[in-house]
């Protein structure tokens, strides 16, 4: 199986093969997972199932990952208007609804 990034939409293949498990990956290639590396942020939805963020709205939460290791939070609203009433707690990995006062895992 070879490896695979997403770019414009698009599933691309990497053209190598997966690190083996028991060979440590060295700095280049790591850097190279790292970098075509795609992160999708969910939500559990009312029904028990895993909803993913939209990809606009997950890399703004990586972006404030990067920014701050520690945690925080993180107000969706600034990034997708729809989801305004919504805060994320990444210390407790919570998603809070504002308006509603309701609280969910992510």
């Amino acid at each position: 199986m070879r490896n695979m990034r997403v770019e414009d939409g698009r599933i691309v293949s990497l053209g190598f093969e997966p690190i083996s498990k028991t060979k440590p990956p060295t700095q280049r290639t790591a850097t190279m997972l790292h970098a075509s590396a795609v992160v999708v942020w969910e939500w559990l939805n009312e029904h028990g199932r895993w909803r993913p963020y939209s990809p606009t709205v997950s890399h703004h939460i990586e972006a404030v990952i990067r920014s701050d290791p520690r945690g925080g939070s993180v107000v969706l609203g600034q990034v997708d208007n729809r989801l305004s009433p919504y805060i994320l707690d990444l210390q407790s990995m919570h998603q809070f609804r504002q308006d509603t006062g309701n609280e969910r895992e992510k």
